[in-house]
C-alpha cells in the first residue's frame, strides 16, 4: 500500500495548474492527479502520466462525486473556474453558473468522501474590486469586497461558500487570493499574453499595430512560477480558514509593462487604442499588501523582465 500523499489538482491543464503540477513535481512522496475539460493540450503529456488526468465536468455532481471517492485525495489545489474577467459580462450567467455549481459539487463531494482532506481554495484579487481611499492600497485581506464584474462576483461568492463548508463541516479549508500573474500558456483573453502574441506578429511582419485596451491602469504583476510556489507553501504552512494574498506588491503601468515588451521585440512597434478592449469599469490601482504570506516564508523568486522574456519565447515558438 502506497504511503504517498494523493494530490489533486482541478483544472490541472490551465495556466497557472499546469505550472503548479511541474512545482509539485518538485516535492517528494506525492501521488499528483489533475482534472481536465476538455481534449488535453499538447504540452500536458510532460506533465502526468495519461491515466492520472481525469477528464471531468465538475458542473456534474455525480461525477465529481466519483472521482473524489476513487482518490481519497490528502490534498486538493482547486483552481477550475472560468476565469476571463474581460469577458464575464458578455458570459455572466455562464460564470456565475459555473463557478459556484463546480465549487459547491467540489465541497459537497469533499464533505461525503475525503473530510479530513486539506482543500486550497484559489480565489482572485479581482474580488477586492474597487480601493475608496488611498489607505486602503496596498491591499491586505481585511479590504472589503467590492467586485465589479460577474467574474469577481463569482469568486467572492466562491470563496463565501468555502468559508460556510468549512464553518458548518469542519473542512480543512485555506484560501488563496493571488494578484495578476503571468507566464507561457496564459491565453490572450489577458492583456499581456495579448499583447505578446501581437508583438510577435510584428516581429514576424503579420501585423502592422498593436492593439491595447486601457494602459494607465496601474497593477500588481507576479510570475506565476512564484505564485504556484505561494500555493505549495500555504498548503504546507497555511491556517486552516485564513485568507492570504499573493502578489508582488509592487505596482506598474500597464503601459510600463508594455514598453518592456517592445524592447524585446526586433521591429518598430506603433500603438493603437481599441475602444472595444476597454471594459465598462477599470479600477486605476490595485496592488498587493503580501506580508502575511511572506511571513510563511515566501518570496518572490522571478524577476520581471525574466517572466516577459519567457513569454514572448513562448508566444515566438508558436
Amino acid at each position: 500500500m502506497s504511503n504517498k500523499r494523493v494530490v489533486l489538482v482541478t483544472g490541472g491543464t490551465g495556466f497557472a495548474g499546469s505550472h503548479l503540477i511541474e512545482e509539485l513535481k518538485t516535492i517528494s512522496n506525492l501521488e499528483i492527479h489533475a482534472t481536465n475539460y476538455g481534449e488535453l493540450p499538447v504540452y500536458a503529456q510532460d506533465l502526468l502520466p495519461k491515466e492520472r488526468f481525469h477528464q471531468v465536468d465538475l458542473t456534474d455532481f455525480d461525477a465529481t462525486a466519483e472521482l473524489v471517492k476513487s482518490l481519497i485525495p490528502d490534498e486538493i489545489y482547486h483552481l477550475a473556474a472560468f476565469a476571463s474577467t474581460g469577458d464575464s459580462f458578455e458570459n455572466a450567467s455562464r460564470v456565475m453558473q459555473n463557478n459556484l455549481t463546480l465549487q459547491i459539487n467540489l465541497l459537497h463531494a469533499m464533505r461525503q468522501h475525503c473530510s479530513q482532506a486539506k482543500l486550497l481554495s484559489i480565489g482572485s484579487a479581482d474580488a477586492y474590486g474597487e480601493s475608496l481611499s488611498k489607505e486602503e492600497i496596498p491591499i491586505d485581506e481585511s479590504h472589503p469586497f467590492r467586485p465589479v464584474n460577474p467574474y469577481a462576483v463569482s469568486k467572492v461568492s466562491q470563496e463565501l461558500l468555502a468559508r460556510a463548508y468549512a464553518r458548518s463541516y469542519g473542512l480543512q479549508i485555506i484560501l488563496a487570493r493571488p494578484f495578476n500573474h503571468l507566464g507561457p500558456r496564459q491565453t490572450t483573453a489577458f492583456a499581456i499574453p495579448s499583447f505578446a502574441a501581437q508583438l510577435v506578429k510584428i516581429e514576424r511582419g503579420e501585423q502592422a499595430v498593436v492593439e491595447v485596451g486601457n494602459l494607465s491602469a496601474i497593477r500588481d504583476f507576479s510570475d506565476v512560477r512564484d505564485v504556484v510556489k505561494a500555493y505549495t507553501i500555504l498548503m504546507e504552512k497555511g491556517k486552516v480558514g485564513e485568507a492570504y494574498n499573493i502578489g508582488s506588491g509592487v505596482g506598474l503601468t500597464v503601459k510600463s509593462v508594455l514598453d518592456q515588451m517592445i524592447e524585446l521585440i526586433q521591429a518598430e512597434v506603433s500603438i493603437k487604442h481599441d475602444a472595444g478592449k476597454d471594459r465598462p469599469l477599470d479600477i486605476p490601482v490595485v496592488i498587493a499588501n503580501n506580508r502575511k504570506i511572506k511571513q510563511l516564508g515566501w518570496q518572490p523568486k522571478y524577476s520581471l523582465s525574466d517572466t516577459l522574456t519567457q513569454v514572448i519565447n513562448y508566444w515566438r515558438a508558436q
